[in-house]
C-alpha cells in the first residue's frame, strides 16, 4: 500500500520578514542562496520515493500561479486544492481526505507542512509507524527537544502501544510552554517537540473529525463536492468553506481522540520558524558567517547576511543577522528573532504594502504571480499603491478597512465570496472590509489599479490632495455589487484523484 503525502501550504511565516510576505510567504521560499529549491520543493522531492503515491497539495487560491510554476521548476506533478480562504489546517486535512476517499476507500495519508527541513531517513520513521495508521491510530510523529524551546508545542510519551512497536501511547499535549515548564519538559526525557507531521487512514480522521465537528465536515464536503474543477487543480467552492470552522487538527481531534499514538522521528528536523533558526540550519564558513548574496564580510563572525537585490557589507559585527530586500531591511541579533513577529503585525495593521508583497527591483516593479506592486505614495494618513495584473490573472487583497480601488488603466472584475462587479477606466469602488476582495483581470492585456488605503479614516483624504491630483477622475459611477454567478456543480464527488 502505497501512501498519499499531502503537502500543506499554509501559514505566513511572519518570523521570516521581510523574505516572507503575504503574497510571497515563507515556503515559497529558497531555503539558502538562488540555486538552491524552496521549501516547498524539498518537501516535495523528500517524498517522491516508490513509498509514496502521487501527491496532494492544499494551498490558498491567491498562490496558485506560484505553485504551478514550482512544480514545472522541478518536473513534479501534484493534485492540488485551491482555498479560498483559510481555515487552519483541520478543515485543509479533511478536502484532502475526502478528496482521497473518492477514489480510495482505504487511503493512507501523512500530513507534511510545506516549511520545515528535515534531513535524515524520514521513510524509515513513516513504515515503521504504517501498521498503525492502517490498524486505525492517528499517529503524529515527534522529535527529541535538544533545548528548551517555548514557541514549540510538546508530546508526552505514555509508554508502548501494544501490538505496534513502531509508536508508543500518548500520555498528554503541551501547547507552547513558559519556560521553566519547558525546562522541565526536557530534562524529563519522555517529551517530543510536536513536529506537525502526521499519519493516518483518510477515514480514520474524517471519522473523527465527524465525532467532535460534524458541521465541519458537512461543509468541507460540499466545499470539495460543489468545488470548480480547473486545469491546474480543485477550488474548494467558497460558500461552503467559509462555513468550516477555523482550527488546526490537533485541537480539534488530536487531543481529543482515544486513537491518538506518538511515533518518534529518528531525522535532524526544524521548522525554520524564524532567522535565527534559518542560521542554525544553513552551512557557515570557518568564521560563523552564512553568507548569501552579493555580500562582504569583515573582521565579522557568528552572522547571518543575506541580499537578495544589492551589495551589502558588514564590518566589525558579531552574532547579528541582516536580512536585506529592495524595500527592507532588517537586522536584529541571534537569538531575537521571534520578536520579528511583531514587526510584521504592525506593518499589516498600518496596511503597509511591505507586509502583503515585495516592492520595487528594477523597473516597473516586482514580478510576482499575478503581476506587480509599487508604492507610489505614503504619508501617515494615505498610501497609494499601483498594483499591475497580468493578462488572465488574479490578485488577492486581505480585508483591510477604509480601502478604495480605482481602475487606471483596462478593465478590472472585483469578487468576494457571493458578489461580483465589473471596473472600467476611471472607475472607482470601496473594496468590502469585512471579506477578502479578488481582483481578476478578464482581458487578454495587463491592466493597472491604484489602491487607497486611508489610515486614519475617510477624513484622511483631504490631508493628501497633491497626491489625489494625480489620480484619474472618477468619469463613470461606481457600479453596484450583482450577485455572484454560481457554477453548476456535478452530482456527487468530483473524480479528482485518478
Amino acid at each position: 500500500m502505497t501512501i498519499h503525502p499531502l503537502i500543506i501550504c499554509g501559514g505566513n511565516g511572519t518570523r521570516l520578514w521581510p523574505i516572507s510576505r503575504t503574497e510571497s510567504p515563507k515556503q515559497f521560499q529558497r531555503i539558502g542562496d538562488e540555486e538552491s529549491e524552496t521549501f516547498f520543493q524539498a518537501a516535495l522531492r523528500r517524498h517522491s520515493s516508490a513509498l509514496y503515491a502521487r501527491p496532494l497539495v492544499i494551498s490558498a487560491l491567491r498562490h496558485r500561479d506560484t505553485v504551478a510554476a514550482q512544480l514545472a521548476e522541478i518536473g513534479a506533478e501534484a493534485t492540488v486544492l485551491h482555498e479560498p480562504m483559510g481555515r487552519n489546517t483541520g478543515p485543509a486535512v479533511l478536502a484532502a481526505a475526502l478528496t482521497l476517499l473518492t477514489a480510495d476507500e482505504e487511503a493512507v495519508m501523512v500530513v507534511i507542512p510545506a516549511d520545515h527541513v528535515i534531513e535524515g531517513d524520514l521513510d524509515a520513521s513513516v513504515q515503521a509507524a504504517l501498521p498503525a495508521a492502517r490498524a486505525g491510530r492517528i499517529v503524529t510523529f515527534g522529535v527529541k527537544p535538544r533545548y528548551a524551546e517555548t514557541g514549540f508545542g510538546y508530546i508526552t510519551d505514555g509508554g508502548p502501544l501494544e501490538g505496534f512497536p513502531g509508536v508508543r501511547q500518548v500520555e498528554r499535549f503541551v501547547e507552547k510552554p513558559p519556560l521553566r515548564k519547558a525546562r522541565l519538559l526536557v530534562e524529563s526525557d519522555i517529551a517530543f517537540w510536536a513536529s506537525g507531521l502526521s499519519m493516518f487512514r483518510a477515514r480514520t480522521i474524517v471519522e473523527e473529525y465527524e465525532r467532535f465537528d460534524a458541521a465541519t465536515v458537512a461543509a468541507v464536503r460540499l466545499a470539495v463536492r460543489k468545488g470548480t474543477l480547473h486545469r491546474d487543480g480543485l477550488e474548494l467552492n467558497a460558500a461552503h468553506f467559509a462555513e468550516a470552522a477555523a482550527g488546526p487538527t490537533e485541537q480539534v481531534v488530536f487531543e481529543r481522540t482515544r486513537r491518538i499514538a506518538l511515533a518518534p522521528l529518528g531525522v535532524e528536523w526544524s521548522d525554520v520558524g524564524c532567522w535565527t533558526a534559518m542560521y542554525g540550519i544553513s552551512k557557515s564558513n570557518p568564521q560563523g558567517n552564512v553568507l548569501q548574496g552579493d555580500v562582504v564580510a569583515v573582521e565579522t563572525t557568528n552572522s547571518m547576511v543575506r541580499s537578495t537585490s544589492r551589495l551589502v557589507t558588514v564590518v566589525g559585527m558579531k552574532d547579528v543577522i541582516v536580512i536585506d530586500t529592495a524595500d527592507a531591511v532588517l537586522v536584529t541579533r541571534v537569538g531575537h528573532c521571534q520578536s520579528v513577529k511583531k514587526v510584521a503585525e504592525f506593518l499589516k495593521a498600518g496596511a503597509r504594502v511591505e507586509a502583503e508583497s515585495h516592492g520595487r527591483k528594477e523597473g516597473p516593479g516586482v514580478p510576482t504571480a499575478f503581476g506587480a506592486m509599487v508604492p507610489v505614495f505614503m504619508s501617515d494618513s494615505l498610501e497609494i499603491v499601483s498594483v499591475r495584473i497580468a493578462a488572465g490573472e488574479s490578485m488577492m487583497l486581505d480585508a483591510v478597512d477604509n480601502r478604495e480601488i480605482v481602475v487606471s488603466q483596462g478593465e478590472v472584475t472585483v469578487r468576494t465570496l457571493t458578489a461580483s462587479a465589473a471596473l472600467r477606466q476611471g472607475q472607482r469602488m470601496d473594496l468590502q472590509s469585512a471579506l477578502p476582495n479578488m481582483l481578476v483581470n478578464p482581458t487578454g492585456a495587463d491592466v493597472e489599479v491604484l489602491l487607497l488605503t486611508m489610515l486614519g479614516g475617510k477624513a484622511a483624504v483631504a490631508e493628501a490632495p497633491a497626491a489625489l491630483a494625480a489620480l484619474p477622475a472618477p468619469g463613470l459611477p461606481a457600479p453596484s455589487l450583482p450577485a455572484l454567478p454560481r457554477t453548476p456543480a456535478a452530482e456527487g464527488p468530483l473524480p479528482l484523484y485518478a
